[in-house]
């Protein structure tokens, strides 16, 4: 898919940066829709048009959290939040909540673009088969769908693919840093590697039956996860 064919909402309140950001996008590529209050962020994702969502927390009416909030309880729609918030508090929030980037501003819009195509990059179905099993666990990447012994698990876009990428490549060792680069298309200068270390915990206590004695995911001490294919290991 090329970019031409990918459509993205800005959602900001403010008329001058919603503008530029418009703007810029349409130059390199992209068919762009706008929004400038939570309400009609809403109405707008809600038409099934958009590839991705540039979400400020600062909306009126609704604010950003809220909106996200909303969204992530319908669709798995792309979310980038920008923000001039910079707390790692408010950045883990925001990520726990389903965002699958967080850009503080101010922010360049050739950056802000290269983080567009990443994320849209990560969207795009993964080559190979589209079903992984492991002692008990199904993972769905076709359909987004998780099961832990025939019961489906809910987690969030970027709970899942960080699962799914685990799990794709069973017992091999990945640093917090590279599961930046790769599930997020980040890095510790963009991003925290934290973020990284909360969502394995939280895909520990949604999946694991023991979350303090992991069958799947496993911590490789001072060099960082693994999943485990067999029980036990």
């Amino acid at each position: 898919m090329t970019d031409e064919e990918h459509m993205v909402l800005v959602a900001e309140d403010d008329s001058a940066s919603r503008t530029a950001t418009r703007i810029f996008l349409q130059r390199v590529g992209y068919r762009v829709g706008e929004a400038a209050d939570g309400p009609a962020t809403l109405r707008e994702a809600s038409l099934g048009s958009y590839d991705l969502v540039l979400l400020d927390l600062g909306l009126p009416g609704l604010d950003g959290e809220e909106v996200l909030a909303r969204l992530r309880r319908d669709s798995a729609l792309p979310v980038i939040v920008l923000t001039g918030r910079a707390e790692e508090a408010e950045r883990v929030r925001v990520l726990n909540l389903g965002a699958d980037d967080y850009v503080v501003k101010p922010c360049s819009l050739p950056e802000l673009e290269a983080r567009i195509r990443a994320v849209l990059r990560r969207g795009q179905p993964a080559q190979g088969s589209s079903r992984i099993e492991h002692d008990g666990l199904a993972i769905d990447r076709s359909a987004h769908r998780v099961e832990v012994e025939g019961k489906p698990v809910d987690l969030t876009p970027k709970e899942f693919d960080l699962l799914s990428f685990l799990a794709t490549t069973p017992d091999q060792v990945f640093t917090r840093e590279e599961l930046l680069e790769h599930v997020w298309g980040s890095t510790q200068e963009w991003q925290d590697p934290a973020t990284v270390t909360e969502h394995v915990r939280r895909l520990r206590l949604k999946l694991e039956p023991d979350p303090a004695s992991p069958r799947w995911l496993h911590t490789v001490r001072g060099i960082g996860y693994r999943f485990s294919a067999l029980n036990g290991s």
